[in-house]
């Protein structure tokens, strides 16, 4: 955390994500080999592209991340996005550990407007527990949230309009998208029987 001209800026500890792009390099090396092992080389080369092009964004992202509050915005900044609101606008916050389908626990902070929607929601993954404390401390608004760890679908029931539908159905989208997946491959395949045939 660094304090620029009284501004909270907090960064990303770049150790754990380091350690994480570590990670999701040697996966993407796994998978790419098991690829080039069932499929062929070429589609492992398009697979070991994707993730390679993965790990490239991931890793611009970990560089330029930060969360700026200053006396008059809250700024969100990714690897080539950022969000800037006001922070005006903001009149309170609910904070919760989220925890996502085949992901770890995250501590997220969602900024509400007068009429209850969502200003802004922070994304604490990247963050240390004190980062995000800091940043509560900095707003100076009430903050409440439900106990324990949360799916999306019971911070939904806590307080509907906080999660998207598509991140409270992950699993039906994650089915559905595998089907999708398998339907192209098989019609890819039949396809490239029929043209190949004699």
């Amino acid at each position: 955390m660094h304090h620029v001209q009284d501004d909270l800026v907090l960064r990303p500890g770049l150790r754990a994500g380091w350690a994480r792009l570590g990670a999701g390099s040697v996966v993407g090396v796994v998978v790419t080999a098991g690829v080039a092992f069932r499929i062929g080389p070429e589609a492992a080369l398009v697979a070991g592209a994707a993730w390679t092009a993965l790990v490239v964004v991931a890793a611009v992202h970990l560089y330029r991340a930060r969360i700026v509050l200053t006396a008059h915005e809250i700024i969100l900044k990714g690897a080539f996005l950022q969000r800037r609101r006001s922070r005006s606008r903001a009149v309170w916050t609910i904070r919760a550990t989220v925890v996502q389908p085949r992901g770890g626990p995250c501590d997220t902070l969602f900024l509400l407007d007068a009429h209850g929607g969502v200003l802004v929601r922070v994304y604490g993954a990247s963050y240390t527990a004190e980062d995000m404390d800091r940043l509560v401390n900095a707003l100076g608004l009430p903050c409440s949230g439900p106990e324990g760890r949360v799916t999306p679908g019971e911070l939904h029931r806590f307080r509907p309009g906080l999660v998207p539908w598509f991140e409270r159905h992950a699993y039906l989208l994650g089915m559905a998208f595998a089907v999708a997946v398998t339907l192209a491959i098989v019609a890819g395949l039949l396809i490239g029987l029929a043209v190949t045939a004699p």
